[in-house]
C-alpha cells in the first residue's frame, strides 16, 4: 500500500486496476487504512487522476 501510495503521489495519477485494487483491500493496518483514505479523497477531488 505504501509503495502503491507513494508512486501514485509522485506521479500524480494511479491506473485503474491499482485503484480498483486498493478499493478492494482487507486487512489493513491504521497506516494504511490512512493512506488509501487519503489517496481515495486525492482521486476523488481530481489531485491524483485515473489513467
Amino acid at each position: 500500500m505504501v509503495e502503491l501510495y507513494l508512486n501514485a503521489k509522485l506521479h500524480s495519477c494511479i491506473t485503474e486496476d491499482a485503484y480498483r485494487s486498493v478499493l478492494t483491500l482487507k486487512d489493513l493496518d491504521d497506516q494504511d487504512l490512512k493512506l488509501r483514505s487519503d489517496l481515495l479523497k486525492q482521486v476523488d477531488n481530481g489531485s491524483i487522476r485515473l489513467t
